[in-house]
């Protein structure tokens, strides 16, 4: 394994690393999940990346070991484990009891943590303006941009409407706040949802198929970071906290288990792990019949 690259961005449990293939490498501590063009350090609980790194340093791999010019820091990957699951394998069905009650369980803890400027903290204010009133201009342009994307998006993929799906997705990507801006980890979870639920079925895979290489050159108008995690997520590769709560759908015999992984997922960021639940929630339902949904959702917003 080589590869070449500079210190792109530091913060205290990540780092990342601009390759010279112009993809983006993040190094993170122990504490974080793993994730799609990732490596998960073994540190100390006292470890920081920002008395490690700095931004700029060169980074390369020869023989399988990362050094890092300027730094004691080594990482030897010719013993690390390769982390993958396959969302598609899940088969996320909605239509199935338990697997619907774990969906409003995980629907109703996003509900508790909203919060934020992200869409999914200010999407509560849609149904209810006057007691939620959005002053900032550029919260007010989330909010209506979800409010005329959501249900678009969602009736798109329903009908199998490439076309009207990339309309709805355009004025998502780098939208709102966030190291990751709010629509890219919407777009991310939503890719996570449809991914959980496309089985085998060949519609639905080249659905994704077909938006996803759309999105795989329309991305790169938002920031590297935001990109490199939405390619990732093209090709169903998405963040641990993510999977795992996408998982536990498929294994719906506990809901105390689907409370934790909901809790988890949305602790990420300050509002990515909110967002990109609910992009996977409402990926979950786009090929659900909607009468399940819209007799008495959370959100009446979203039906149509």
């Amino acid at each position: 394994m080589c590869f070449s690259g500079v210190i792109h961005s530091v913060f205290h449990h990540a780092c990342n690393v601009s390759l010279k293939s112009d993809e983006l490498l993040t190094l993170v501590s122990s504490e974080k999940g793993n994730f799609p063009q990732g490596i998960r350090l073994e540190t100390s609980p006292k470890f920081t990346f920002l008395n490690q790194l700095r931004v700029g340093q060169p980074v390369a791999c020869r023989g399988g070991i990362i050094r890092i010019s300027g730094s004691d820091l080594s990482i030897d990957l010719r013993t690390a484990s390769h982390w993958h699951v396959d969302l598609k394998g899940l088969r996320v069905d909605l239509h199935q009891r338990d697997t619907a009650q774990a969906w409003a369980v995980a629907w109703v803890e996003l509900g508790k943590h909203r919060r934020g400027d992200g869409i999914s903290g200010m999407i509560a204010a849609i149904p209810l303006p006057r007691q939620n009133p959005v002053t900032s201009p550029g919260i007010k342009i989330l909010v209506e941009r979800a409010v005329q994307t959501l249900p678009a998006l969602i009736n798109a993929t329903r009908n199998f409407q490439v076309e009207g799906a990339i309309t709805a997705i355009r004025p998502l990507i780098g939208l709102g706040p966030g190291l990751t801006p709010s629509g890219d980890d919407f777009i991310v979870g939503y890719l996570a949802g449809l991914w959980s639920t496309a089985g085998s079925d060949s519609s639905r895979l080249r659905f994704i198929s077909t938006v996803g290489a759309w999105l795989s050159q329309a991305a790169v108008g938002t920031n590297a970071i935001s990109y490199t995690y939405i390619k990732s997520a093209v090709k169903g590769n998405i963040s641990e906290p993510i999977v795992t709560l996408a998982q536990r759908f498929g294994q719906a015999n506990n809901m105390d288990s689907v409370r934790e992984a909901a809790g988890t997922a949305l602790q990420v960021g300050d509002t990515s792990g909110a967002d990109g639940v609910l992009g996977l929630l409402l990926g979950c339902i786009a090929w659900t019949a909607p009468s399940l949904f819209c007799c008495s959702p959370p959100q009446p917003v979203l039906c149509s």
